[in-house]
């Protein structure tokens, strides 16, 4: 078992083992894709290959973990199994783009996939090497959408329960994250004095709380066949906590030690993305350090650029103030479940809400 700081014993232990369960799945389904591949062209089968290593590189599996613990909430008795790991494919489909669009290159500890075709593509010339591998990174991409799909395809439950959950990944999974991280990637060019929390908190309530908690609780409730029961507990559930969890993401971006959390610290910095935290820095900053946040943030950051940015962000009282804006969803979220009758299902559901927010800086 795969040990995790303030995460309780039982949460681990049940956390662990759908991590196993969904990555054996997953290797086993990607050798088969990569066996099919071999019969058509060496090329896609390195692809499949490189799409195998990204998928099985890290994370915790939480998206398909939720998705099976909203099933055996909602009383699924079947192994759901290829609709977690399919939740996980879009999961990994979404990485690899997000990846692209804030130019990192490393993910879970590993090189990014753009990263790994640049490695393999060393023959072509430098100049136009990046362009390569950013473009069959793309096309990698829609192959692995390709996966996903077939996955959900496989649920075993009625054709038009799976058009129901093909319905979750469309809209609450990809359309609400596009126009999330549009929000987002605008907002990015704004200057920090234009920018304000209501609009890049919708962003996220749109991207991570829709995809990471809502979408994966929904798909299970519906493979379950018990939508209507759960839907409204759920929901409100997994909107707070995922807020919760973003929050929390944004403050480790800044604060997070890069071993523990896979992602080089201060890349958001570098991107100019303007999270709670350093909105409420800038508006509570004296004059100087204003006028330094707005020079720097968006731009390659040294070192000591870097530990200033934080330093402003503490003395501003940023920090408390994120933390305590990420406590109160997860309060909010679940008292949602109160509704809801006691069981194993719903306390790791509760657990899993504490644990995000104790997540270390």
């Amino acid at each position: 078992m795969v040990y995790y700081p303030h995460m309780t014993p039982t949460l681990a232990q049940s956390l662990s083992d759908s991590k196993q369960s969904i990555n054996t799945f997953l290797a086993s389904y990607f050798d088969q894709k990569i066996l099919d591949a071999t019969q058509i062209d060496d090329h896609i089968a390195t692809m499949a290959k490189l799409l195998k290593t990204q998928a099985l590189g890290g994370g915790k599996r939480i998206r398909g973990f939720l998705c099976a613990l909203a099933y055996e909430l909602a009383g699924g008795t079947q192994d759901a199994t290829n609709v977690a790991a399919g939740i996980e494919l879009v999961h990994q489909y979404l990485l690899t783009l997000d990846d692209m669009a804030d130019r990192d290159t490393v993910r879970h500890g590993i090189p990014t996939l753009e990263v790994e075709y640049e490695k393999i593509l060393f023959t072509i010339p430098e100049s136009q090497r990046k362009h390569y591998a950013r473009s069959l990174t793309e096309i990698a991409s829609a192959l692995l959408s390709s996966y996903m799909y077939e996955l959900f395809a496989s649920a075993e439950c009625s054709d038009a329960k799976k058009i129901e959950i093909m319905h979750i990944v469309n809209n609450t999974l990809l359309r609400d994250t596009a126009a999330g991280w549009q929000i987002h990637m605008m907002q990015n060019w704004q200057p920090l004095a234009q920018a304000t929390e209501e609009e890049f908190e919708k962003g996220l309530r749109l991207v991570t709380a829709q995809y990471t908690f809502v979408g994966p609780l929904l798909i299970g409730i519906t493979l379950a066949n018990n939508r209507k029961t759960y839907e409204s507990a759920l929901t409100e559930y997994g909107m707070h906590v995922g807020t919760a969890f973003q929050m929390q993401d944004d403050i480790l971006g800044v604060f997070g030690d890069s071993s523990k959390t896979g992602k080089a610290v201060g890349n958001d910095l570098r991107e100019g993305k303007k999270t709670i935290l350093l909105q409420h820095a800038y508006k509570h900053a004296s004059k100087s350090d204003q006028e330094f946040l707005a020079n720097n943030v968006g731009r390659e950051l040294s070192d000591s650029d870097l530990k200033k940015i934080q330093d402003i962000i503490r003395k501003t009282g940023a920090l408390e103030y994120a933390q305590k804006r990420a406590q109160d969803h997860i309060t909010q979220g679940i008292r949602a479940l109160e509704t809801l009758q006691d069981s194993p299902s719903k306390q790791l559901l509760i657990e899993l809400a504490k644990y995000i927010i104790a997540r270390e800086i």
